[in-house]
């Protein structure tokens, strides 16, 4: 019993030696196999090394190629914004030099005006003057024909006058007796004959004083006549200055309401342009920060448009995940991208017969296949709340997205109860310690429950968690291109700036003109009141002279029956005194003989009369006529228009110089701004390679 006993024993002690020995060898051969696997990790992580020390040397050699490409357009880049701030300067300057012209053409302009209105004015005259000289003309030749007529009248008389002479001869003693008896009876006529004499005298006195009176006051009634006409002309111009001047200040006061009104404009909508334009470059510097510049590629436009389309045909479609939220910081962007996963792209419908009929139209158009989340039956696991308090930086990364609360159930489908967190230990510990979770790190690690951990940093899902930044983008291109949109109904300062310009110049030409038109309307007034005192003044003397006619016109008429009685008296006496006389010759008293016999030769001489005084107010009339130059005025008129056309050219060519220049300077100035434009497009250019490098 014992030895069997001790055998027992003995084989145990075998057998544990022996299982002792197996054990070493086992423990041999782990660690073997351990010192084999450090030994390959070794290789494969001194491998990894060579070639992470290729690539670091790779990427130093880009990074220096990339600083050097960096200091050149960063040089370019000054040189630009140089070259951008001497065409502003330039542009400033050329606009004042813009200025400065617009008074000098206005005032050409104004000159020009004045010019062409003395120019048409002195061809008036001057056509004025050559109808007046040739109407001289025509008098002249009508003066020397009436002289040539008259003359051969005279001479005609003077023949008549010699034919007829003989018919008044008497008898001797007949005409011997008629002397005596005509002196005789002039001796008793004598005194009758001198009173008779001044009574003519005076008669003949009061008609060439009452002549004079009368031409007088025909003068001053042409005088008046003309002044009418005159006053006439003045009160037409008067009336048409007077119905402008309203026009010309309701013209201006419009045009001042204009101006205020741009001028308002101008300011509020350049402080608007100001502040639009700072925040399109806002846009543009977040839009250049998220590489907006990258082209998307062919699957995610189509992907986009897709969906986009869906969206359009089904109202329950409410779009792409990534559309629908986005981290709340963009260091988490990795973190969601690698806590989605699929999900990411996934379509988020109402309700589930909405992801049928979207499937449905998808598989009809063979677009490819998609994942649909519908809102109102998805199944999520809710959350465990004290996630949110194990402390250090671990978040769920349900908390870490900004998403409408109606998609709740949605996002917490994607990302269930993950976790987030800054390191790699600490999401070990959270992940391969007490309970386990799925844990992943910013830098898009994940940690699983089971113990696997996958990612890492690759192209490929940095380029995904891209995305993120896509909605964002597209949101901030929509709001760039409605302040592009808005800057555009707004106008460019610069418009403003010449419309408001331009009304200036034209409230100054009104200005002046109105100045003008008042000047013109006083100097009017001035004229016509000289011309009503002159009038009244004429109308004066008139009234004064008026008795003074009345006055000689009685006198007249006395002194003329005076003389008429006095030629009475006469005529008896010498009646008388020829009686006897008279019977003789058979004729019934010496007036008879004396009216028939002498009548036809004191008709005579009266018409040689007549004619001779004709004759030398027709002689003086030519001579005063042939006096007159009519021609010199003419000829200075000419030279005067010709002078005024000198001049009229001249201020057209420095008109015309002066547009040029204005039109140089503006042509000058959208060189600049083309110029300027085009530094600052290559500026933004560089400047967004710059941030690409």
């Amino acid at each position: 019993m014992e030895r069997k006993q001790k055998k027992v024993q003995k084989e145990e002690a075998e057998k544990h030696l022996r299982l002792q020995q197996d054990l070493k060898l086992l423990k041999t051969e782990h660690y073997l196999w351990q010192l084999y696997t450090i030994e390959k990790d070794i290789e494969k992580i001194e491998a990894e090394l060579v070639e992470d020390r290729e690539s670091l040397q790779q990427v130093q050699e880009e990074n220096r190629s990339s600083d050097y490409e960096l200091t050149a357009k960063k040089k370019e880049q000054s040189a630009f914004l140089k070259k951008i701030t001497l065409s502003e300067k330039s542009i400033t300057k050329k606009k004042l030099e813009l200025d400065k012209k617009q008074p000098e053409l206005l005032k050409l302009k104004e000159q020009i005006s004045r010019l062409k209105s003395k120019i048409k004015s002195c061809k008036k005259e001057i056509d004025k003057k050559k109808d007046d000289h040739k109407k001289h003309l025509g008098e002249l030749r009508r003066l020397q024909s009436d002289l040539v007529e008259v003359t051969e009248a005279i001479e005609e008389l003077n023949e008549q006058g010699q034919d007829t002479s003989g018919k008044l001869l008497l008898a001797d003693d007949q005409l011997q007796e008629y002397h005596r008896i005509k002196e005789d009876a002039g001796m008793k006529t004598a005194k009758l004959r001198d009173e008779k004499e001044v009574i003519e005298k005076k008669l003949n006195a009061d008609a060439e004083a009452k002549k004079n009176l009368v031409e007088n006051m025909q003068q001053l009634e042409s005088r008046k006549d003309e002044i009418s006409s005159q006053e006439r002309e003045l009160q037409t111009k008067l009336s048409k200055i007077l119905h402008s001047i309203p026009k010309l200040e309701n013209e201006l006061t419009h045009l001042h309401e204009e101006h205020n009104k741009i001028a308002k404009e101008r300011q509020s909508s350049g402080s608007e342009y100001q502040m639009l334009k700072q925040r399109l470059d806002e846009i543009e510097t977040q839009l250049r920060e998220l590489k907006a510049d990258k082209h998307e590629s062919e699957r995610d436009a189509r992907l986009k448009e897709t969906v986009g389309r869906l969206k359009r045909l089904f109202p329950g479609v409410h779009g792409r995940m990534l559309e629908l939220c986005r981290p709340s910081q963009k260091k988490y962007n990795l973190a969601v991208t690698v806590a989605m996963g699929k999900f990411m792209d996934a379509v988020v419908v109402e309700d589930e017969n909405t992801g049928k009929e979207c499937i449905k139209y998808l598989k009809e158009q063979r677009h490819p296949p998609q994942t649909f989340i519908p809102l109102q039956s998805v199944r999520v696991k809710p959350i465990i709340e004290k996630l949110r308090t194990l402390g250090g930086s671990a978040q769920l990364v349900f908390d870490v997205i900004h998403f409408d609360r109606v998609l709740e159930k949605a996002v917490l489908y994607a990302v269930g109860n993950t976790l987030v967190c800054d390191k790699l230990d600490e999401a070990k510990a959270l992940s391969w310690s007490g309970e386990r979770y799925k844990v992943v790190t910013v830098d898009g690690i994940l940690l699983t429950k089971s113990g696997t951990m996958t990612g890492g940093t690759s192209g490929g899902m940095e380029a995904r968690s891209n995305k993120w930044d896509d909605s964002t983008i597209e949101s901030l291109k929509k709001k760039k291109n409605l302040l592009e949109n808005k800057m555009s109904e707004l106008g460019s300062p610069r418009e403003l700036q010449r419309k408001e310009l331009a009304i200036s110049e034209k409230i100054t030409g009104l200005e002046k003109k109105l100045h003008y038109s008042n000047v013109e309307q006083n100097n009017l007034r001035g004229k016509l009141a000289k011309l009503a005192s002159e009038r009244s003044n004429i109308e004066t003397e008139i009234n004064r002279l008026k008795p003074g006619e009345e006055e000689l016109e009685t006198r007249i008429g006395k002194r003329e029956a005076e003389a008429r009685k006095l030629e009475k008296k006469i005529n008896d006496i010498v009646d008388k005194v020829y009686r006897d006389f008279s019977i003789s010759v058979g004729v019934k008293n010496i007036r008879e003989y004396e009216e028939k016999q002498l009548k036809d030769a004191q008709a005579l001489q009266e018409r040689k009369l007549s004619l001779s005084n004709q004759m030398s107010k027709l002689k003086y009339q030519l001579e005063y006529e042939q006096k007159r130059d009519m021609h010199a005025p003419i000829v200075k008129l000419t030279e005067t228009h010709e002078s005024l056309e000198k001049e009229l050219k001249g201020l057209q060519e420095r008109e015309s110089g002066a547009k040029a220049e204005a039109e140089q300077i503006l042509a000058q100035m959208e060189e600049l701004k083309t110029e300027a434009d085009g530094a600052h497009l290559k500026h933004l250019i560089y400047f967004l390679d710059d941030n690409s490098l």
